[in-house]
């Protein structure tokens, strides 16, 4: 008799162990789940951090707490040099001259450009539509443009700056408080489809 509990026993030692690697298993996949996340979370910060000394965590946490002390270094010296500098009304307004000669072969790219930009129909938080732009030397231009939000609005604005054959080569999107987009570098394509003669 002793030997048949001995064996049920057995048994249920089995199956209870059958259950409890359940448990881990399950366990295992939700740790794999968080190494995971925190491995890509980690290859996120090293490819934002411009200077890894090595590849392990140690290093790449190290040197991204680095990188911020060096980044609100440079934002307490900004503050500095905003707050001695004189106010904004004392100082001389950017003339023509400040900028780049203008190119005589571009002459009404501006204008061109901002009839694509700025169809009359499209509204924006100011009532009306603002693009500046400035050509600058070569087949170089600068371009802001601030308007209200919509959807698709910066798909349609990049097809009417490759319709114009400008090559976009930096710029800097907002959608905080209306769209506004700032092309730092564009330059006309000598054989693209809005190419002046």
């Amino acid at each position: 008799h002793e030997g048949k509990v001995t064996g049920g026993g057995e048994r249920s030692n089995i199956r209870g162990a059958g259950k409890k690697k359940g448990l881990p298993a399950k366990n295992l996949m939700a740790e794999r789940r968080r190494r995971k996340k925190l491995n890509d979370r980690l290859y996120m910060l090293r490819s934002v951090v411009p200077k890894i000394s090595k590849m392990d965590r140690a290093s790449i946490l190290g040197d991204a707490i680095e990188y911020l002390k060096e980044l609100l270094q440079r934002i307490n010296d900004l503050h500095n040099e905003l707050e001695s500098t004189p106010s904004s009304s004392s100082l001389p307004t950017p003339t023509a001259s400040s900028f780049h000669p203008l190119t005589p072969t571009l002459p009404t790219l501006p204008s061109r450009i901002k009839e694509e930009l700025c169809p009359s129909s499209l509204p924006s938080p100011t009532g009306q539509p603002r693009v500046e732009v400035r050509v600058r030397e070569g087949n170089a231009v600068n371009i802001h443009m601030f308007c209200a939000r919509r959807p698709g609005l910066l798909l349609s604005t990049m097809r009417a700056l490759d319709g114009l054959g400008l090559d976009v080569q930096q710029a800097v999107i907002s959608c905080f408080n209306g769209f506004a987009l700032d092309v730092f570098r564009a330059e006309q394509l000598k054989d693209g489809p809005g190419a002046l003669p």
